[in-house]
């Protein structure tokens, strides 16, 4: 099998997109965490609302962290979400999803902001899904269009989170 079958979220994750990106053309640099513990950061707010639904937790897939860094890294400056094939060679899952924003706001914010949109919801309550891999780059803040490099300052995070688990 070379590719997973994606969810409906994924569908309308350019219309999630555009609603997360307003932020990203700030006046002035924003205060988030590293790259790193942004992702800590959503992946525990996703397993947060999980257990608040009765779902259990996700666990993290470190491979899948390398594709969600990846597909975040072309969220800056993307007009829509890449619509290509979620990677499926990080086990042997048959059923994925995929989660996006570019924003400034802070993780809690960024799954409220999910959690909130019937479409991106799901995703982070399917029971099926067992496995989730969290990317996110910074955006350049003189440069939305592009990741910030090194300790550049940034105007948000541009995130991806994959989850994968198997069809009923």
């Amino acid at each position: 099998m070379t590719h997973l079958t994606r969810t409906a979220a994924l569908l309308a994750a350019s219309a999630v997109l555009a609603l997360v990106t307003a932020g990203c053309a700030m006046r002035e640099p924003v205060d988030l965490p590293a790259p790193a513990e942004f992702e800590e950061q959503l992946l525990d707010q996703i397993n947060a609302l999980r257990i608040e639904e009765g779902v259990e937790r996700v666990v993290a897939s470190s491979c899948m962290a390398d594709h969600a860094r990846e597909r975040a890294a072309r969220l800056p400056g993307a007009e829509e979400v890449p619509r290509d094939e979620l990677p499926a060679d990080c086990g042997d899952f048959d059923y994925a999803g995929e989660n996006v924003s570019r924003s400034d706001q802070p993780a809690h914010e960024v799954v409220t902001t999910w959690a909130e949109d019937e479409l991106q919801y799901p995703n982070l309550v399917d029971p099926l899904f067992v496995e989730a891999g969290v990317g996110c780059v910074g955006v350049a803040f003189d440069d939305t269009n592009r990741p910030a490099e090194g300790d550049e300052e940034i105007a948000g995070m541009a995130c991806s989170v994959i989850f994968q688990g198997y069809a009923e």
